[in-house]
């Protein structure tokens, strides 16, 4: 007797999307995103310090947001990504950006104030009015770069493993791939990468819930501008050159609520308010009856195409 049965593409294994990932992020974007940070050094010359952060870190990753439509664009198996990133014309997608935004600086703002209250760090104003147009150009850069990892992260992986993978598989591989992406970040330590896995799963159920990236644009957005631009503390190790309050010199302690080197992502304030998120979302989901959709993939719930392959055994 003959069985008959359908075989997914090779393109939809796990193992094809992360070699194409690794190749088109790390390598190809990286280079994009040097050269277009090198132009810019060009085209602004005489920087101040504070510019030439912004533009050096955060401005270039246009360059990657773009390469990820043009590639959606070019590529017909990655177009159904568009309809994840396209704006709703209902305006949905931008009510989801401002709680994303709200999101990002309130869970940001608690693990700075647990610092504080801990005595880890002093903050002093150091602010005036014509920072104010450097201030708008580090939060539309900052808005790029966030986007950037959450298009590569929770669009591309997530949504192509999703093809032919239940979807909680997508969500552990991206969360736990965008911890690890940031192993060379200065002043990393376990706990900082637990956070950052920790911080990357709780992004990709809010994609999930939410049924928009455009809050995790948000969240990671204003988690980024709050600790980074804000409160002028190192964001994922990296240390901002302007910023409305600045850390004290003699102060920056490292413990287990605030990493001197890395922020207030190496505390585990950060862990928690990680953990939380993901909570609230499983309990919410619960309550909706949805939790089974993390066992579905879109092949499972129709949304792609029949495998072209087909096997016969006897």
């Amino acid at each position: 007797m003959k069985e008959i049965f359908t075989k997914t593409h090779f393109t939809n294994r796990i193992i094809w999307v992360l070699l194409v990932w690794f190749v088109l992020y790390n390598i190809l974007d990286g280079i994009l995103t040097l050269a277009t940070g090198s132009l810019l050094n060009m085209l602004v010359p005489n920087q101040s310090a504070g510019l030439s952060f912004v533009l050096e870190y955060y401005t270039p990753l246009l360059a990657s947001c773009i390469f990820f439509v043009l590639l959606c664009l070019i590529v017909k198996k990655n177009r159904f990504m568009l309809g994840s990133i396209k704006p709703s014309r209902e305006g949905r997608s931008m009510k989801m950006l401002w709680i994303g935004l709200l999101l990002g600086f309130l869970t940001n703002f608690f693990c700075i104030l647990c610092a504080l209250l801990h005595g880890d760090i002093k903050l002093y104003p150091d602010f005036s009015a014509s920072q104010i147009p450097l201030m708008i150009l580090a939060l539309v850069s900052v808005f790029f770069q966030s986007t950037s990892e959450e298009l590569w992260c929770r669009c591309f992986l997530y949504d192509r493993i999703n093809v032919h993978y239940p979807l909680w598989v997508a969500v552990v591989i991206n969360g736990s791939l965008f911890g690890l992406m940031h192993l060379s970040n200065n002043g990393i330590t376990a706990l900082a990468l637990a956070d950052l896995i920790m911080c990357g799963l709780a992004y990709s159920l809010l994609r999930w819930y939410s049924g928009s990236i455009w809050a995790c644009f948000g969240i990671h957005t204003m988690w980024n501008f709050t600790q980074n631009f804000l409160f002028g503390l190192p964001n994922s190790g990296l240390v901002s050159e302007a910023s409305v309050f600045h850390l004290g010199a003699a102060t920056g302690i490292s413990n287990w609520v605030y990493s001197y080197e890395f922020g207030v992502e190496g505390g585990v304030p950060a862990v928690f308010m990680d953990f939380l998120l993901i909570a609230v979302i499983i309990v919410l989901a619960r309550r909706d009856g949805r939790l089974g959709e993390l066992l579905e993939s879109r092949e499972a719930r129709g949304l792609e195409p029949v495998p072209a392959q087909t096997v016969v055994t006897n």
